[in-house]
Parts: structure tokens; C-alpha cells; sequence
């Protein structure tokens, strides 16, 4: 049973057009936010440039958020209208329910925004070279810059879409959270939007290890190297991901004991 309550949330998704053409749409913006560029044939432009560019325009970043919500952030929404929520919990239990649903979410905002600027970088590296051919030290930056001097260079991108894929769904599943309290497609959708904005810039005045928007652009914030800080930014996300599915669960089991109004 546990089994069939996590197909089903994954089939949910990947029978949906809406995951691949939010992998389309995270594609699109990362070449808006540098077309002007690649239209004035700018020799400076490269794949690792484009792509700190990106990272660092924070409306663009933003609705890429937006495209990793969209594929299951609001199935809670459907689920308690329409009510089906109450047969799945018979079939499969409300745990497995409950986390399967936070799972899916997870990982579908991952892959959308994962895939989407892989797609990007691999595109945009027919027409522009992925790093310069020249002063390569100070067009990369710690702490992944270990490994664009490496064997696998390209591993230096994938560095960084993975980390800002992790941190859009983290985001995607706050939305599925609040959602389980105002179960509103539209809210639900939102709130990663706008959850993003407010709590980077509150921790703005938190040290840097704790920094969103440092830990989203994959900051050099504990100075021990790419492998290290790679696992840090990933349990990071993983572990505010599972406090916000904590939250999900909370809310979910008192609206089927009909606490919530």
C-alpha cells in the first residue's frame, strides 16, 4: 500500500501536462534573463556567466519558483474539494497519505527546475562556450569552483542548478503546507512566491550559513569545499523541507478529524 499511495502521486504528475511545460517555462526564463546578451553576440557571455546571471536576478528567480509549484503544489486543494482525499486515506492510510504527498511535491519542484536549466545550459552551450577560454579563476567562484577546474568542469553547473533546484522545492512545499489551511489553488500556487521573497530577506539579518538567498545562490557560506557544502545546502533544504511537511501532516490530520472549520 505504501507503495501504490507514492506511484499514484507520481503518476499524478508525470501523466500531467503541466510538468513539462513548467519544465519548458524554467527553460524560457533563463534565456529571457540573458537574451539581451546572446542578441548583441557578446563575446564575454559563456554558460557559467549566463548562469550566475540568472541565479542572481531575483524577479526572474522568483517565477521560476512559480513554474516548480505549479505541477503539485495545489493536488491538496483538489483532493479535500472534490473530496477524494477520504477513499485514498481508507486505501492507503493517512501517513502514507500525507507523505507521499509531500515527497511528490518535493521532488517534482526539484526535477521541473532541475531539468528546465539543464535543458538551458545545454542549449545555450551550442551557441557560446561553457566557461572562458581565458582568466577561468575569476569567472568561477567558491565553492564549487574546485570542480570547473576539474575533469568535469560542467559539474561546477550542475553544482549550482541542483542547490537552486533544491531550494524551489523547499519553496514548493511551503505552498503544499499552506495549502493544507487555506485549501485554495490559488493560494497554494502563490505562496511560494511570495514565502521565497519574505523569508530571504528576513534572514538577511541572520549569519550567512543561515542566509537564504546566500544558501539559494550556492554562497560560499562555510568555506569547506564543494562536497561538503554541497551536502550542507542539501540537508539544509531537505531538513526545512521536512519541518514544513511536519506542519502539512499537523494541519492535514485535523482537518480529517474535522478540528478546522
Amino acid at each position: 500500500m505504501q507503495r501504490r499511495a507514492f506511484l499514484m502521486s507520481f503518476m499524478q504528475v508525470f501523466s500531467s501536462p503541466i510538468f513539462y511545460l513548467s519544465i519548458i517555462g524554467v527553460t524560457f526564463l533563463c534565456f529571457i534573463s540573458i537574451w539581451e546578451r546572446i542578441s548583441a553576440s557578446d563575446v564575454g557571455v559563456t554558460v557559467a556567466y549566463s548562469l550566475e546571471i540568472f541565479i542572481g536576478l531575483t524577479m526572474l528567480k522568483k517565477l521560476i519558483v512559480l513554474f516548480a509549484a505549479l505541477p503539485y503544489v495545489s493536488s491538496f486543494c483538489s483532493d479535500w474539494k472534490c473530496q477524494y482525499i477520504k477513499p485514498v486515506v481508507i486505501r492507503t492510510g493517512i501517513k502514507k497519505y500525507i507523505w507521499s504527498k509531500i515527497f511528490t511535491c518535493f521532488v517534482s519542484g526539484f526535477l521541473t527546475v532541475f531539468l528546465g536549466m539543464v535543458i538551458f545550459i545545454t542549449l545555450l552551450s551550442f551557441k557560446v562556450p561553457m566557461f572562458p577560454s581565458e582568466n577561468l579563476e575569476q569567472a568561477i567562484y567558491a565553492p564549487f569552483k574546485r570542480l570547473a577546474l576539474g575533469d568535469l568542469p560542467i559539474l561546477y553547473l550542475l553544482a549550482q542548478c541542483f542547490v537552486f533546484s533544491l531550494a524551489a522545492a523547499f519553496w514548493s512545499v511551503v505552498g503544499l503546507t499552506v495549502s493544507a489551511f487555506i485549501p485554495i489553488h490559488f493560494v497554494a500556487v502563490a505562496v511560494p512566491v511570495i514565502a521565497s521573497y519574505l523569508f530571504e530577506e528576513l534572514t538577511m539579518l541572520l549569519p550567512s550559513w543561515l542566509n537564504l538567498y546566500l544558501l539559494t545562490r550556492s554562497s560560499d557560506v562555510i568555506h569547506q569545499g564543494p562536497i561538503l557544502s554541497l551536502a550542507y545546502f542539501s540537508i539544509i533544504f531537505l531538513l526545512l523541507s521536512v519541518l514544513a511537511g511536519v506542519l502539512f501532516d499537523f494541519q492535514v490530520r485535523r482537518r480529517l478529524r474535522n478540528e478546522v472549520v
